[in-house]
């Protein structure tokens, strides 16, 4: 979205880590579009419906899955390079629930890396705030003005003005201890956008991704998709092949792997990907490889990776119409953190960068229709500190994996806010609080709102799934 604006506006990017860390430069699996001649994006926007189980809004996903092409095309002719087969075509690669092989791929499974790295060299005429966090946004006449910042080396708050702000900071899977995400994502624009009123919508739906590198039960990464498109099979400890009888088995949507999955741990097995069927596994998938590497994984010889479900996608989000726009005049959201129901109850394979270049497309165009207005220096005024009760990070993840997981009751739901209100999370002011409490303090709020959405749900839906439902059924 920089690259279309910085020409014509006077853009700033404000992140609170370095230019590299997002969850766009770690994607692994690739970025789906229907540009193979056999494939078609009536097919591609079925697959996403039917994934989304159908919660989808119809204009979104017809607009990603005919956009989205048409961006892609635009990137490789400014230089953009996807991998493509010896003899020069684009090489397309399969992943679940998609129908035909359809995702590209750049540096085998470094895709994200490639893609964001590529677009960032495009930008000339832009500023960027490092290591600079968003403590609040400005509202004034019913619009936001700008954002209340701080930097993080100096502690000195500022506030930077704006006539357009964009919210593009990913989801919150650091809510939950077992996560592919960035160590920065941590629910911050969802929380902005909550403390101002801001509408947010489908908070209920948390994707959590099958394949998480896990070792002596911690996390080190995610194991792509693309694997079990290349031929790899999910077993246990005594090589029973876990997705057997499953409709599309390993390559079915991604919450139905999460939840056999997880049901299959719960009996006491370990967790495995068989990658012993995965031709030249080393040359294709060359990240995965230094991270099993890395970790000691002794995948050479026993042709196992170690796994198991953690938090990955947040469907849900700061509720945004087909151009980015939100329920907050001036305010856009783009990516992971917007809602506009592209994605349904569960987010098909490689649509997340897909809708990136799409929505940020969108919010480009709309911010430069948008007339323009003068900008004068403004000031907040911050409340007087209160005392600060908030929980323990580990305690939090640990009490939201156990509460807002995979699977998910009633009585838990509604223990889990109990558990909140001995926390005064609301009623503090960001600029009072520390980096880590604030970041604590956002996760807290985010995680109320997906309990009191997941309660509010009347039935189970994709990735939001209720045990008490699946027993009604049995």
């Amino acid at each position: 979205m920089a690259t279309r604006l910085q020409d014509t506006c006077a853009v700033t990017i404000v992140t609170k880590g370095d230019r590299r860390e997002s969850n766009s430069m770690l994607a692994q699996g690739g970025i789906a579009a229907s540009l193979d001649p056999g494939d078609s994006p009536q097919s591609h926007e079925e697959d996403t419906m039917k994934a989304g189980v159908y919660h989808n809004d119809e204009a979104a996903v017809k607009q990603l899955v005919t956009l989205g092409p048409k961006l892609i095309k635009a990137l490789i002719a400014a230089g953009m390079t996807f991998d493509r087969h010896p003899d020069g075509p684009l090489s397309f690669g399969l992943e679940g629930a998609h129908s035909h092989h359809r995702i590209l791929h750049a540096n085998g499974d470094q895709t994200g890396e490639a893609l964001t790295s590529f677009v960032q060299q495009q930008l000339h005429h832009v500023i960027w705030q490092t290591q600079v966090e968003a403590l609040q946004l400005v509202v004034q006449n019913g619009a936001c003005q700008g954002v209340l910042v701080r930097h993080l080396a100096t502690g000195k708050q500022e506030v930077l003005v704006a006539d357009a702000v964009v919210l593009a900071t990913g989801g919150l899977g650091n809510l939950f201890d077992f996560t592919t995400n960035d160590r920065t994502v941590t629910g911050d624009g969802i929380a902005l956008a909550a403390r101002e009123g801001v509408k947010l919508t489908d908070m209920a739906f948390v994707q959590f991704h099958p394949t998480l590198l896990s070792i002596d039960h911690h996390c080190y990464g995610l194991i792509t998709e693309a694997i079990r498109g290349a031929g790899a099979i999910l077993v246990d400890e005594n090589d029973t092949k876990i997705m057997a009888g499953v409709p599309c088995a390993d390559l079915a949507p991604r919450d139905v792997v999460a939840r056999h999955l997880t049901a299959w741990q719960a009996q006491g097995h370990q967790l495995f990907l068989d990658i012993s069927k995965v031709a030249n596994f080393e040359q294709h998938f060359p990240g995965v490889t230094a991270n099993l590497d890395k970790h000691h994984v002794p995948f050479r010889q026993t042709s196992r990776i170690p796994i198991q479900p953690g938090a990955h996608f947040m469907m849900g989000g700061v509720a945004a119409d087909l151009n980015a726009g939100t329920s907050l005049p001036r305010l856009w959201a783009v990516g992971e953190v917007a809602c506009n129901r592209v994605h349904g109850a569960n987010r098909l394979a490689s649509n997340s960068l897909l809708d990136c270049l799409v929505s940020g497309q969108k919010a480009a165009d709309s911010i430069q229709q948008m007339p323009e207005q003068a900008l004068s220096p403004m000031t907040v005024t911050t409340p007087p500190a209160r005392p600060i009760h908030l929980p323990a990070l580990a305690a939090l993840q640990k009490r939201a994996w156990a509460d807002l997981g995979v699977e998910r009751t009633r009585p838990q739901l509604q223990a889990f806010l109990r558990w909140l209100q001995q926390f005064n999370y609301a009623q503090l002011a960001a600029a009072n609080l520390s980096a880590d409490e604030l970041t604590r303090a956002n996760l807290c709020l985010c995680s109320q709102l997906i309990a009191q959405a997941a309660l509010a749900e009347p039935k189970s839906l994709g990735a939001h799934y209720m045990k008490e439902d699946a027993h009604a059924t049995d």
